[in-house]
């Protein structure tokens, strides 16, 4: 496929960024209050079918709290997802105006597809990923090897894919009545420690890779989204119907 040699407007990610990095920081935050409710639910036994309500407040006050923190957890999760996506999308479609002469390997529905299609999501969103922070730089070093990115991107995508393999086998292990209780709650908490650190390492790629796309955009003339054109303006009636004699 020919590169296009016509000027690309360079849209501004930033402010989408700005929202992921919110929801990273609120689901980490989040997903470390259900590490300290899980930890009191090895303390205090939680509350059977035999029992009473009174027999055990402590115990039920720990399963509403903990399905109140899972709930608000997917709530989450999903909009991070969304949010992430979009970001991703648009930093990856500035690559055209940071390149105007080269096609970046992935395109920006790609960079978010790849996501989720099974077995690809192992290795290409994170291909794609490593692309937007290494080409989202002007076209005159282009033709210079591209540099490494941060040490934080393959670790993030490092905890990203732990996280997920344990947070599947933890809920396997929820719904096996074999499995001690105890267990599957370690399982769980060792789960969220991972996507902990998966979050705090995608605040650095996305943070890594906004910086990056505004500051090309701050040192090169990048064409922009043209402005509308002022509504146009009328000399008063007065001045354009003249009396008659």
């Amino acid at each position: 496929m020919n590169p296009s040699p016509n000027p690309v407007p360079f849209t501004s990610a930033h402010g989408r960024a700005r929202i992921v990095k919110i929801l990273l920081i609120v689901g980490a935050f989040v997903t470390g209050m259900s590490l300290v409710v899980e930890t009191l639910s090895l303390v205090f036994p939680p509350l059977t079918e035999e029992q009473e309500l009174g027999d055990n407040p402590m115990g039920a006050a720990i399963m509403l709290i903990t399905f109140l923190i899972a709930l608000l957890e997917v709530i989450i999760y999903v909009s991070t997802v969304v949010f992430f996506c979009v970001w991703l999308y648009r930093a990856a479609d500035n690559l055209r105006a940071f390149n105007p002469w080269s096609r970046p390997d992935y395109s920006a529905g790609w960079a978010v597809g790849s996501f989720f299609v099974p077995f690809v999501n192992l290795l290409v969103p994170y291909r794609a990923v490593k692309e937007v922070w290494q080409k989202s730089w002007p076209s005159d070093s282009a033709l210079l090897s591209a540099p490494n990115p941060p040490a934080w991107f393959p670790l993030w995508w490092l905890f990203w894919l732990l996280s997920n393999f344990a947070n599947n086998i933890s809920l396997r292990l929820t719904f096996e009545e074999s499995v001690p209780q105890g267990t599957a709650t370690i399982v769980s908490m060792f789960a969220g420690a991972l996507s902990i650190l998966a979050a705090v390492f995608a605040y650095l790629v996305v943070d890594a890779i906004d910086k990056r796309q505004e500051e090309t955009s701050g040192r090169t003339q990048l064409p922009q989204f043209p402005t509308p054109p002022p509504p146009p303006s009328y000399p008063p009636l007065s001045d354009v119907v003249t009396p008659t004699p």
